[in-house]
């Protein structure tokens, strides 16, 4: 990551984290990954195995993914936020 003029620029590809937070009932790992690869291509498949926890009734999940570029975040957010169960993304 570059400091440019006091705020930090990054540098593409950049591996993230990505959480995922919903209803625990609703929100599945497996279309989230799949919604994950739709969008980016291709990750490793480490990457796509969720770290979860559960607590009551919110599950969150968080992925690993890689950013080709500054322009495929958005996309991916919204396409995630609109899966049934999710609350909010991190």
């Amino acid at each position: 990551m570059k400091v440019i003029e006091g705020k930090p620029q990054m540098e593409y590809p950049a591996r993230v984290p990505l959480k995922v937070i919903g209803h625990a009932h609703l929100l599945k790992a497996e279309i989230v990954a799949s919604v994950i690869v739709a969008h980016l291509g291709p990750q490793a498949e480490s990457d796509l195995q969720a770290g979860v926890n559960c607590k009551g009734a919110y599950l969150s999940l968080t992925f690993w993914v890689v950013l080709p570029d500054e322009h495929a975040e958005r996309p991916l957010r919204e396409a995630i936020h609109k899966l049934p169960g999710v609350v909010m993304q991190l």
